[in-house]
């Protein structure tokens, strides 16, 4: 799995760990975690798409957590500020590509469901436009089973690394 799409699967998996909600009490004020900053790089093989390069990756995620909690403490519900910029590179043509994203992710630990808002993947290629564009709202009521979507979801249903391979290759 890509390094960029695991980052969006490390989040909930961070955030929900360890955590038990009472059925009943009244919420308190939610407390805001520290910014974290997270640079990456890394590469990835195009070949399996029908390339002979690789995707040379640099990037930076941006992360912040607000806890909302129930009066005793106990958490009710966790929402992920999550925002990443990273240039990708054809290893043998030099074309790079922004890839950003920009989203929320709510868990829900009453209703037991993750939901993600806004830009999860988008990539424009200068003179073409958006080249990848994976924007909208996705509930899951299970770690892969989405039970509601609107907009536009090629990475959700489709393959990051192929999406930019096919982006780099393009002339």
């Amino acid at each position: 799995m890509r390094s960029v799409a695991r980052k969006f699967m490390i989040a909930p998996i961070a955030i929900a760990a360890g955590l038990l909600v009472p059925a009943t009490a009244a919420a308190a004020a939610p407390t805001k975690g520290p910014v974290e900053v997270i640079p990456y790089q890394f590469s990835a093989d195009c070949s399996p798409y029908g390339f002979s390069f690789d995707n040379s990756v640099n990037g930076q995620e941006t992360i912040w957590v607000e806890t909302f909690t129930y009066s005793q403490g106990s958490p009710l519900r966790q929402v992920a500020h999550d925002r990443f910029v990273e240039t990708d590179t054809n290893s043998i043509t030099g074309k790079t590509l922004q890839l950003t994203g920009k989203r929320v992710e709510t868990l829900d630990l009453a209703a037991d469901t993750r939901t993600d808002v806004g830009i999860d993947f988008l990539m424009t290629d200068p003179g073409t436009g958006a080249v990848i564009r994976d924007i909208g709202r996705v509930v899951f009521d299970a770690p892969f089973h989405v039970s509601f979507e609107a907009g536009h979801h090629p990475v959700l249903h489709g393959d990051i690394d192929a999406l930019v391979c096919n982006a780099l290759a393009a002339s």
